[in-house]
């Protein structure tokens, strides 16, 4: 069963220094902190056609397992990037972002499709509470940043 999730939030920053922040793996951790904890993440910005493999653990508390992010697009100029996930039970991911002008902001949209059977619905709701979480940390990261 395959099921999609829809997020839009608006900052208060440049869309290119949005774009920045949120392709970049530095501050992947940062966000994910504590809802997730991945292990061997790389640094640096993501590129197309790179594969990350990772160990996740949920909050820290749960044993690790492996999850794979694979960037089939990004795309600097259109601040669009989409990556296919698999692992931690998880069948298949796929999260596409793309940031946009917003007046004097920006806003960054989030679609995310999720096959995860059963588990579909679950996921959802996790993956809501944690993106909420993301935007607060982002929000907090761009205000340190300027």
């Amino acid at each position: 069963m395959r099921r999609t999730l829809l997020l839009d939030h608006i900052y208060d920053a440049d869309p290119d220094r949005l774009f920045g922040l949120v392709t970049d793996l530095d501050t992947l951790d940062a966000v994910v902190h504590p809802w997730m904890r991945l292990d061997h993440l790389p640094s640096g910005p993501v590129h197309q056609g790179q594969v990350i493999d990772v160990d996740l653990s949920m909050l820290g508390l749960f044993p690790s397992q492996p999850y794979r992010m694979e960037v089939t697009l990004f795309d600097a100029a259109t601040r669009r990037m989409v990556s296919e996930e698999s692992g931690h039970g998880l069948r298949r991911l796929v999260h596409e972002l793309q940031v946009l002008p917003a007046g004097a902001g920006a806003r960054l949209v989030d679609r995310i499709e999720v096959e995860a059977g059963w588990a579909a619905p679950f996921l959802l709701f996790w993956l809501r509470i944690t993106h909420a979480w993301r935007h607060h940390v982002r929000k907090r990261l761009l205000r340190a940043q300027a």
